[in-house]
């Protein structure tokens, strides 16, 4: 699933928080295990949903002034501080995160690499009430949302003009699927950022029902039309 950077998919969201704790996520400094800081929140990115994905790290001086993406279930904020702090993870473990680069297209096989790095410390969060219903163990079909239920249809499934139907997106729940590093919860104080995302989401989805689309459509017809007509004829006399 793309995946966009917080100024180009929400443009005016610094005016979209009435609380302000996430107005300015570049205000954020970021701490690793012990107070350790890494680096300084740079973007948030966020998937088609509108639902955020990843926190934009910059390292600058403190590692190798590379840009990296963590996941936003991992950021423990402290919004009196303008903190966030990822328990567990160490600055090894930052020095091998693959680079971000703005503009760069985030696809399946990097964020495995970006996932890979985070999973043992996610596992941490297996106790957590994570806000909102989207999210569900695979291996639990009473958990399990519309997209966990999708299978890819087999070949020899037919659509109703009897070509193949193509196979069901599963991509579009990789997120739902890994709760403990995309899940908010109130217990790592992610309830004002959990709001903020459904307000975002809620002003989106409005300015797109209001959208008018305006356009011009020129018809010809062609018509039969009786007249009548005058002969004239002269007459020359000798």
């Amino acid at each position: 699933m793309p995946l966009h950077q917080l100024k180009d998919f929400y443009p005016n969201y610094r005016d979209t928080l009435a609380d302000g704790h996430m107005g300015s996520i570049d205000s954020y400094s970021v701490y690793a295990q012990g107070e350790d800081k890494v680096g300084t929140a740079k973007d948030l990115l966020v998937d088609d949903s509108g639902r955020f994905r990843y926190i934009v790290v910059d390292t600058g001086p403190w590692i190798f002034g590379k840009n990296v993406l963590m996941p936003i279930g991992l950021a423990q904020f402290d919004h009196n501080q303008n903190r966030v702090y990822i328990n567990g993870l160490t600055k090894s473990q930052v020095e091998n995160l693959p680079e971000y680069r703005d503009n760069m297209v985030v696809d399946e096989p990097y964020e495995e690499q970006v996932r890979s790095q985070y999973r043992p410390i996610a596992q941490g969060r297996s106790n957590r009430q994570f806000l909102g219903n989207n999210y569900g163990a695979t291996n639990d079909p009473n958990r399990m949302n519309s997209l966990d239920n999708t299978r890819p249809l087999d070949a020899k499934t037919q659509s109703v003009e009897g070509t193949a139907a193509p196979a069901p997106k599963v991509s579009a729940s990789t997120y739902d699927r890994e709760p403990h590093l995309y899940g908010l919860s109130e217990e790592d104080n992610q309830g004002p950022l959990r709001l903020y995302e459904e307000r975002l989401v809620a002003q989106r989805n409005r300015a797109k029902v209001g959208e008018v689309s305006v356009g011009k459509r020129v018809e010809t017809k062609t018509a039969e039309v009786s007249e009548p007509i005058d002969k004239e004829r002269v007459v020359i006399e000798r």
